[in-house]
This record gives C-alpha cells, structure tokens and sequence, in this order.
C-alpha cells in the first residue's frame, strides 16, 4: 500500500523563433543543445537511471522527453525517483534564467497529484508552458456509470 501520486513532467527544445518564421540555423542549435543536453544527462550516474524507464519517452524528432506514470510511490530516496527528479533538476539548471551560462531553448513543465486533494504540485521552468500538463479533477459516481 503506501500513498500513491501521479506524476508527469516534460522537457522539451524550441527554436527561439518558435512564433516567428525559423531559421535553419536557429532550429540545428536548438537541436545541438537538444542532444548536448541527452549526452549529459545519459552520462551521470544520477540521471542515466531515468532512460532506463519505459515511462520516460524520448522523442528526437520534436526534440522533447516526456514522462507519465500512475498510482506510483513518488518518496525522495526511492532510486527510481531520485532519478527522475535529477533529471527535472538538469533541465532547470540549463534553463537558470538568472544565470550567465543559461540554455535560451530549454524548457521544463512538472506537476505531481497525490491522494489529498489539496496535494497537488505544478511547476514551470525555461521555456516551459502551463499549458504543456494540465491538472483536472472530476466527480465520478458509481450510480453514473
């Protein structure tokens, strides 16, 4: 048993003429930061573990990693976890808007819900969107079925 959450989060590359018309020189540096990024992250012995799990989906093309899993125990310590929130951690660190050496294309979305209510935790960093994960809870009745 244990308390059990649902946990997503994304990492993703975008041009930074995303909205505007791109150049080809602007979409191979997003890319050369985009696969600079998975060649550090594969290498640490604190983040490798994370491409190990089917949840985690690494997709070249959009340039973007995405991870969902359900009814899982999300505890600090767990090395699955530790894992997953390194990687969340790198991608934030690259994203540092404050610092001089920060990635202009990265951008992260993370939210967990766990079994309260008012558990809940949503988060942006980088060029993240709100609208990358959303939180939505509903009413189901057993009568409604």
């Amino acid at each position: 048993m244990g308390y059990r959450s649902t946990v997503a989060y994304t990492i993703r590359f975008i041009p930074e003429s995303y909205n505007k018309e791109q150049s080809d020189d602007d979409i191979e540096k997003c890319k050369q930061s985009f696969y600079l990024f998975l060649a550090e992250a594969k290498a640490k012995p604190e983040t490798e573990g994370a491409f190990q799990d089917e949840d985690l989906k690494v997709d070249e093309q959009e340039m973007a990693m995405y991870f969902f899993a359900d009814d899982v125990k999300w505890y600090e310590g767990y090395t699955d976890v530790d894992c997953h929130e390194a990687l969340v951690q790198l991608s934030r660190d690259w994203a540092d808007d404050d610092g001089e050496n920060s990635n202009p294309y990265i951008g992260g979305a993370f939210s967990r819900i766990g079994e309260q209510s008012d558990d809940v935790v949503e988060e942006v960093w980088g060029q993240g969107d709100w609208d990358w994960i959303r939180v939505s809870r509903e009413l189901i009745c057993d009568w409604l079925d």
